[in-house]
């Protein structure tokens, strides 16, 4: 495995990061960094790149564009890459491009102002590389030098703000202090014992103040341990989505504390929050007819058949569905093209049977006004 390399004028230079390739070997290249000039940090910065296969193949096509911070080649990238590769192997969701944001110091750049926490007991936990209240200025370098870097190069379409841990922290602090920067959020194990759980009690009041919008949020958490305040500071995160969300704005939690920790959260839950927001329908029974009594395939109903006449399985016409719907009544089902999520089902949301994917997100022009009643 290896990462190219390039400045801004994409000339080769030697890797600053673990190259993984027996150099006997040709090299795999999952993907390629890049030093882009930071105005706001005033030196450059390093930034990661794996785009979907076929980009090239269809210059017209756009894609959502994930901004994975933690992002560099020793840090989430290549898990990250292996999760857009089943997105191409699989169609089960939608492929993307994938760029990293490497940070330097998560302690410094990720976390937001304290104002009830003295800075002291944080540095006598974690050493003198926690410097608070970066966030802002994180977000700042995201807007003006990483977006605009991106979206001007690439052909890009839906924005999506993506981290765990700390910078889950700053994935839910991005969305309340400033939502309209992606249009997507996805917090794994977000810290929200930071400043004394201050962001998760501030959130309702953010949220409720929120325009009409068609932005999402998927965010998930692991056991955080016993005896601790996690649980009653992510009672209050759930409490403030369930009470002040926006309208538009689709949210989904899924509590992994009986099944997963802190560390082991990262494949499973990227994986499942891709299939939340980007999911695909895919057309339900197999064509191979020996694996049917008697060699032959069940029948079509009306409805399939209808269904199969109206062309590619598409949101359009898929049929949302459950899986224990679908298995219980396979003649029914046979053939249908059907929008089922794998995995976990969701603890808390708003997100109904056919939200799933982006089938149906809400258009964020507002609404016209009722017409003039008839004379």
């Amino acid at each position: 495995m290896a990462i190219a390399v390039s400045t801004a004028a994409h000339a080769q230079v030697p890797a600053d990061h673990a190259v993984l390739a027996d150099p006997e070997g040709e090299p795999i290249v999952i993907g390629s960094a890049h030093r882009i000039p930071s105005s706001v940090y005033g030196e450059t910065k390093l930034v990661t790149v794996r785009l979907p296969r076929g980009y090239a193949d269809d210059p017209e096509r756009r894609y959502p564009v994930i901004f994975s911070i933690d992002g560099g080649p020793e840090q989430d990238f290549e898990l990250l890459a292996g999760i857009a590769a089943e997105a191409e192997f699989s169609t089960s969701f939608e492929p993307f491009i994938l760029i990293g944001v490497r940070t330097d110091n998560r302690y410094a750049e990720l976390t937001p102002p304290l104002a009830r926490m003295a800075p002291e007991t944080l540095t006598a936990l974690f050493g003198e590389r926690m410097q608070p209240n970066g966030a802002p200025r994180f977000r700042e370098f995201l807007a003006r030098d990483v977006i605009p870097w991106v979206t001007s190069r690439y052909r890009t379409e839906r924005k999506v703000l993506t981290a765990a841990s700390l910078g889950g922290l700053f994935v839910v602090d991005t969305l309340l202090e400033r939502p309209d920067m992606f249009d997507d959020y996805i917090a794994l194990t977000p810290s929200i014992w930071w400043d004394e759980g201050r962001v998760a009690e501030e959130a309702a009041a953010k949220l409720a103040a929120h325009a009409r919008s068609d932005r999402r949020i998927y965010f998930t958490m692991g056991d955080e341990g016993v005896g601790n305040l996690s649980g009653k500071w992510l009672g209050t995160l759930v409490s403030a989505f369930e009470t002040s969300t926006p309208e538009g704005l689709k949210w989904a939690f899924v509590d992994r504390s009986a099944s997963e920790e802190h560390r082991t959260m990262a494949l499973m839950g990227w994986l499942d929050a891709f299939r939340t927001l980007y999911l695909t329908p895919a057309r339900t029974g197999s064509p191979i007819p020996f694996l049917y009594d008697g060699g032959r395939a069940l029948g079509y109903t009306a409805g399939a058949r209808a269904n199969l006449d109206a062309g590619t399985c598409r949101h359009a016409i898929a049929r949302p569905a459950t899986w224990a719907e679908k298995n219980a009544a396979p003649g029914a089902f046979y053939g249908w093209c059907l929008l089922m999520k794998p995995g976990a089902a969701l603890t808390a949301g708003n997100f109904g049977p056919d939200d799933f994917g982006r089938g149906k997100l809400p258009s964020i022009t507002p609404p016209s006004p009722p017409p003039a009643a008839d004379p």
